[in-house]
């Protein structure tokens, strides 16, 4: 009775917090389930060769979505949180932001259809292409930072749960044939618009949050606050999705279908230690628990070790319910290696470098990998092995280890640093 009594109260107090994370949860499983839904019937009625024009069009489109975002939804939730109750200031922080990523949106939607007109391959689909840009709508309209400053994540999930399942429902009931593969960029691109739109009328008539003209002076502080961020993200996505555009333009359309259901698998592996992680940040950064942290990355290592064993058993018939074939499963199985790899990388950067406050070797950490992805990138184009899928998962998986060996020696300095710190601290309270 007591024990319950303890958790009741837990409860009461961290409620909002369950509540939020809970959500979070639930939509991040979720974001990574939907797309699974429409995939095998996709490849099916489009074929892998046209479906993998789609897969590429979207992964372009994403990196328009990650300039128009320009690291917002972090470093301006911040400001949202800060300022919940002033609804003047509330109103400046989401009209300067909403203005900033008009003008984004703009300047690459000219790049994107530029990029579309310049490379052949992508030339010949333009209309996929240009109709996919219809994407980026949920991150030009959809002011997630917003919800999030307010720790409103029940509202997000709704809005973004409601529009995919409604967005699922027409893919089936009207992609039928070939010749319908336009209405798919459509109808996702009309599901990201009605979505962000909604989300706008809940904040300003629901929240009374008013749209103002935006300022100059300010616009520019919020882009110049989230910076550091965009350019963090930057380098991330030139390191991992710069593959997924190459593989199209150099091994094939139908390998995209491949290496995009290797990137699926990946995420959802790696899906469990990222929530860990998450969940155990907090906790973290107020006390410094080396031993909580050891203890994190051998529960997130073997956990993903046992998804990965699971998905090996099964991926045979994996593969044939997505892709209705069978393929050479040989890369998918070496694709699997990396989660295993970033379940322990991952912990480091996140659990240590930042909980810890040595932000600066994450930063570092993602620069190192990055230089070797584009050192491994000119070997295989000099050596003129571009033409497999296999060259490019062979180079995410040395740019994996790379990035672990690294956050391994620094996580050993400042392990030993934090020891060394708490004993020194330990001395000074006892004398």
């Amino acid at each position: 009775m007591n024990s319950f009594g303890k958790i009741n109260r837990y409860y009461k107090t961290h409620n909002l917090l369950i509540e939020n994370f809970s959500y979070l949860a639930f939509l991040q499983i979720f974001l990574l389930a939907y797309p699974l839904i429409t995939y095998p019937y996709l490849v099916d009625v489009l074929g892998k060769e046209l479906y993998g024009v789609i897969l590429s069009a979207q992964m372009l489109a994403s990196y328009a979505s990650l300039f128009i975002d320009f690291g917002s939804n972090f470093v301006c939730a911040k400001h949202v949180s800060i300022n919940r109750e002033d609804k003047n200031k509330l109103s400046e922080i989401l009209s300067n932001v909403l203005a900033i990523r008009l003008v984004l949106f703009v300047v690459f939607l000219v790049i994107y259809v530029l990029i579309a007109f310049w490379v052949p391959i992508y030339r010949e689909y333009m209309w996929i292409f240009v109709l996919t840009y219809g994407f980026c709508t949920n991150d030009l309209l959809f002011p997630q930072f917003f919800f999030q400053g307010l720790e409103r994540m029940k509202l997000i999930s709704i809005i973004n749960v409601a529009t995919k399942i409604v967005m699922v429902m027409l893919i089936f009931l009207f992609v039928k044939t070939k010749e319908d593969c336009l209405l798919v960029p459509i109808i996702y691109s009309i599901g990201y618009f009605v979505g962000g739109i909604i989300s706008l009328y809940e904040i300003v008539y629901k929240m009374n949050i008013k749209l103002i003209k935006p300022s100059l002076n300010s616009a520019m502080i919020y882009l110049k606050d989230s910076s550091s961020i965009f350019a963090t993200d930057l380098v991330c996505t030139i390191k991992d999705k710069l593959s997924y555009l190459l593989v199209g333009t150099f091994v094939g359309m139908s390998d995209v279908v491949i290496y995009d259901l290797g990137l699926k698998l990946h995420g959802i592996a790696a899906k469990p230690y990222m929530l860990i992680c998450t969940v155990m940040f907090p906790r973290l950064a107020k006390n410094k628990n080396i031993r909580q942290l050891k203890l994190i990355m051998l529960i997130s290592f073997f956990l993903t070790l046992a998804i990965i064993v699971v998905a090996n058993v099964f991926l045979e018939k994996i593969v044939i319910f997505f892709l209705h074939e069978e393929c050479d499963l040989f890369p998918l199985r070496l694709f699997l290696v990396g989660p295993l790899v970033l379940s322990v990388s991952y912990v480091i950067s996140n659990n240590l470098f930042v909980a810890f406050g040595y932000n600066k070797y994450m930063f570092i950490s993602i620069l190192v990998t990055t230089f070797v992805y584009v050192l491994c990138l000119i070997t295989v184009f000099i050596t003129g092995h571009m033409n497999t899928v296999m060259s490019f998962i062979s180079i995410a998986l040395i740019s994996y280890s790379a990035e672990l060996v690294y956050r391994l020696l620094m996580a050993k300095k400042i392990i030993s640093k934090e020891k060394s710190k708490k004993i020194h601290e330990d001395v000074i309270t006892y004398s």
